[in-house]
């Protein structure tokens, strides 16, 4: 099986959620099937966090698209900072990626920050 590594890294400019204090927040990460959600530690009263966090992944063929998305942590609910959707497909090419990744805004007319992410993929050896 092959295995994809994924190393939350930071964020920063993350939106602000909270209305009397920065947001407190975690990002969450799976591939297709989202009962195998990872998530990163959360980093209090932040909009720029860095968690260094690094998720392992049982990689199926077929399993695409790599799903992040960001929260901000409240005791009843978290709000959503934002998310996005990354294609492996370059990934299975370079096996290693290396950036900063926007997260837009609900209508996608601005940005609610940016994560940056290392991605390394290692193919099912024979």
């Amino acid at each position: 099986m092959a295995q994809l590594q994924v190393t939350v890294v930071e964020g920063r400019n993350l939106k602000k959620k909270d209305f009397f204090s920065e947001s407190d927040p975690f990002v969450q990460i799976y591939l297709d099937d989202k009962r195998q959600t990872q998530k990163t530690k959360v980093k209090s009263n932040t909009k720029n966090p860095y968690w260094n966090e690094i998720f392992v992944f049982n990689h199926l063929k077929g399993q695409n698209i790599l799903h992040i998305d960001a929260y901000d942590k409240d005791l009843l609910f978290n709000d959503k900072i934002g998310s996005l959707k990354i294609n492996l497909q370059d990934l299975y090419e370079n096996k290693h990626i290396d950036n900063w990744y926007n997260l837009p805004s609900r209508f996608r007319v601005s940005s609610n920050g940016e994560i940056h992410l290392i991605l390394d993929y290692q193919p099912l050896q024979l």
